[in-house]
C-alpha cells in the first residue's frame, strides 16, 4: 500500500493535446469592411500556434519536421517563387519608413486593393533595433535585421534563413490605438476559483492506495480543474497581438510541467528541478527586460538593447474557497526555472517563434510609449491619422481565446503536490522607457545609421523601405 502525498509530484496547468496543424486558429470575418479585412485571406490567415474554436477553448497546434534542412529548402524555394528579389534576401541593417509605410497602406485602401505581403510584413523586419526621427524629410525610420519571409507549417510568416518572424502591421497599428488609453498590456490564463477548491478538497482525500490507483487519481485533476478562464488585457483579445500575448504564456506554462521540449540545450522543465517540500502552487509571468534603451543627445536618434523579456516567479498559496495570494517565500527550484528560462530566452526565441514574436510585440509597445514620451510623432508633424482609424484600417481578427481546458503532469519524488497556477504576460510600456532611457554620448553607431537613413538612395519601386550601403 503506497501514501497518496508519498509517491509524486504534482504539476497542474493549462492546455491540451497536440492537434494537427490544419486544425490551427480560424480567422474571424464577421466584422470590419472589406478594405481592413482585406488580408486575411492572403496575408493573414493564421494567428499562430494555437488553434481556438468557436467557443473560445485554446488548444495546441504545432508542427515538427525532423529535417531543418529539408525545411530550410522548402522555405527558399517557396520565397524564390513568391516575394520580388530585392526583398528576398538577409540584410543585417533594413530601413522602414513607418510614414511612408502608412502611405503604402493608405495607397492599397484607396485602390480597395488587398494590402501586399511585403508591406503587411514590413519587408520582412525581425526586430527593432534603431528609432530613427528625421525632422528634414518629416520621416521616422525603424531598423533591424530583415530578410526573405515564407509561412511555416502553422502559418507563421517566418524568415528563409532564420526562421524568426517578422513585424506585421496589424500589432502597429494595435499598439498605436490601445496605448493612448491603457498603460498596461497583458493577459493571464487563471482557474476558476470554486475549481481550485474542490481541487484542495480531492487532494486532501487521498489515502493509502496502489501505484495504479494513485496515477488515476492524478488523472482526474485535470478534470476538477476544468476549463480556466483566459483574460486579455489592454489589448482585443480577438486581435493577432491578444492571441501571441496567450500562445506564448500557454507555451512556456507547458515547457515547465515538462510537457512541451522546445530543443534548447540546458533547459530544463520546472517538473524535473522539483523535490519534496510542501503543497505550493507556481506563478509564471513575462516582464520586459532591456538592458537600455539609449537616446542620441539631440533626442532624434534611439536604440534598443537586450533581450526584451525576462520569466519572473513567486509561490502562491490558495484559501478553501481557491482564492489565491502570494506565499511569503518562494522556493529555491521556482526561482531557479525562472532563472535559467531568462538566461535562455534568447536561444529559446531562436527555437520557437512564439517567443521572438512576444519580443516583437514588446518592442511595438516599447516603441509607442517612446513615441508618446518623447513626442517624436509631433517633431515630424506624422498624425498616423490611417493607422489609427480603425474603420478605415479593420485588423484582421480572430476567435478570441476565452478558455483553456486543464492538465496534468507528475513524476515520482519527494513527499509534495506542487500546483502551478496563474501567471501571464504584464507590460508597462511608459514605465519600461522611463526606467531603461539611457544617454547615448558619442554612440558612432547611433550617429551612422542615422546619416544613413538621411543619404540614402530609396527604390521608386518600394521608397518606404530600403538596405544600408543602397
Amino acid at each position: 500500500m503506497l501514501v497518496l502525498a508519498s509517491l509524486l509530484v504534482l504539476l497542474v496547468a493549462f492546455g491540451s493535446p497536440f492537434v494537427p496543424p490544419a486544425l490551427r486558429g480560424q480567422v474571424n470575418n464577421n466584422g470590419g469592411n472589406n478594405q481592413g479585412n482585406n488580408n486575411q485571406g492572403n496575408n493573414n490567415g493564421n494567428a499562430g500556434g494555437i488553434k481556438i474554436d468557436a467557443t473560445g477553448v485554446v488548444s495546441l497546434a504545432i508542427a515538427t519536421d525532423a529535417s531543418g534542412a529539408l525545411d530550410k529548402k522548402r522555405r527558399e524555394a517557396v520565397a524564390k517563387k513568391t516575394l520580388n528579389a530585392d526583398v528576398n534576401h538577409p540584410s543585417k541593417q533594413r530601413y522602414v519608413s513607418l510614414v511612408e509605410l502608412e502611405q503604402a497602406v493608405e495607397q492599397s485602401l484607396a485602390k480597395q486593393k488587398p494590402i501586399p505581403d511585403e508591406v503587411f510584413f514590413l519587408a520582412g523586419l525581425q526586430q527593432i533595433d534603431d528609432i530613427l526621427v528625421l525632422p528634414e524629410t518629416k520621416d521616422l525610420v525603424i531598423v533591424g535585421p530583415a530578410e526573405g519571409f515564407v509561412p511555416d507549417a502553422v502559418g507563421r510568416m517566418i524568415g528563409v534563413e532564420s526562421g524568426r518572424p517578422t513585424l506585421r502591421l496589424d500589432d502597429l497599428a494595435v499598439a498605436v490605438r490601445t496605448l493612448v488609453k491603457n498603460r498596461e498590456i497583458g493577459c493571464s490564463i487563471d482557474p476558476v476559483p470554486e475549481r481550485l477548491a474542490d481541487l484542495q478538497n480531492f487532494i486532501k482525500q487521498g489515502g493509502p492506495a496502489t501505484a495504479a490507483v494513485v496515477e488515476a487519481r492524478f488523472k482526474q485533476m485535470d478534470d476538477i480543474l476544468g476549463m480556466q478562464t483566459v483574460r486579455v488585457d489592454g489589448v482585443p483579445a480577438e486581435s493577432h497581438f491578444g492571441i501571441a500575448f496567450v500562445e506564448a504564456d500557454y507555451r512556456m506554462k507547458r515547457i515547465s510541467m515538462g510537457l512541451e521540449n522546445p530543443g534548447v540545450k540546458g533547459l530544463k522543465s520546472h517538473l524535473a528541478m522539483l523535490g519534496a517540500g510542501g503543497n505550493t502552487m507556481q506563478r509564471w509571468w513575462f516582464v520586459p527586460l532591456y538592458d537600455a534603451i539609449y537616446r542620441s543627445e539631440d533626442g532624434l536618434a534611439f536604440r534598443f538593447a537586450g533581450q526584451r523579456l525576462q520569466l519572473l516567479a513567486e509561490e502562491e498559496l490558495a484559501d478553501a474557497q481557491g482564492n489565491r495570494f502570494a506565499a511569503a517565500t518562494t522556493r529555491v527550484s521556482t526561482k531557479a526555472f525562472a532563472k535559467q528560462f531568462t538566461e535562455k530566452f534568447p536561444e529559446l526565441a531562436s527555437k520557437s517563434p512564439i517567443f521572438a514574436e512576444l519580443q516583437n510585440l514588446t518592442d511595438w509597445a516599447v516603441l509607442v510609449a517612446l513615441i508618446q514620451q518623447e513626442k517624436l510623432a509631433e517633431k515630424i508633424g506624422w498624425n498616423m491619422t490611417t493607422l489609427l482609424d480603425e474603420r478605415r484600417l479593420s485588423v484582421p481578427t480572430f476567435n478570441a481565446p476565452k478558455q483553456v481546458p486543464s492538465m496534468v503532469n507528475y513524476k515520482k519524488a519527494g513527499a509534495s503536490i506542487i500546483g502551478l497556477v496563474g501567471g501571464g504576460v504584464v507590460i508597462h510600456p511608459a514605465q519600461t522607457v522611463s526606467k531603461s532611457l539611457t544617454a547615448a554620448s558619442g554612440d558612432q553607431r547611433l550617429e551612422s545609421s542615422k546619416k544613413t537613413a538621411a543619404t540614402a538612395t530609396r527604390s521608386e519601386a518600394h521608397r518606404w523601405w530600403w538596405d544600408a550601403g543602397k
